[in-house]
């Protein structure tokens, strides 16, 4: 979920940006050609999608935060210590 969320939000951001017919430049490297405006109002429609999906990636970040901090702190779960050491 968190992923098809993270392609959602660079979607709806790249309707965004494109909106005017310019297209986006990557790293000042190479530049993403922009669509043809799609839909009428397109900057607006898909910054209104591009806000909701972020908050929603937002609330579910936070929410698997504390998901992970519970199975830690209450259930005694080692599978956090056992990530972290895998780092070392």
């Amino acid at each position: 979920m968190l992923y098809i969320l993270m392609f959602l939000i660079m979607s709806s951001g790249y309707l965004i940006s494109t909106a005017d017919g310019r297209g986006v430049g990557v790293f000042e490297l190479f530049d993403v050609p922009a669509l043809p405006s799609l839909i009428e109002n397109q900057e607006d429609i898909a910054g209104e999608i591009h806000f909701y999906l972020a908050w929603t990636l937002i609330v579910l970040v936070i929410l698997h935060v504390a998901g992970a901090l519970k199975h830690h702190f209450i259930d005694k779960d080692t599978t956090l210590v056992k990530m972290l050491r895998s780092g070392k």
